[in-house]
């Protein structure tokens, strides 16, 4: 699993915006590549493990 935290300071400037959209894509083109918030981790997480002993 790999993080991608971008600090508003940072990312929000808007020469940047396309070179993130081509970042983005690039790495989205990679079989097995899922693109996942940390909502949907803690969802998946749960329904996957549910039941199973801690």
């Amino acid at each position: 699993m790999t993080s991608l935290v971008l600090h508003p300071f940072v990312i929000n400037q808007p020469f940047r915006h396309k070179y993130l959209d081509q970042a983005l894509e690039h790495i989205a083109q990679h079989p097995g590549v899922w693109l996942i918030t940390s909502d949907e981790i803690t969802e998946h997480y749960a329904r996957t493990t549910a039941g199973q002993p801690a």
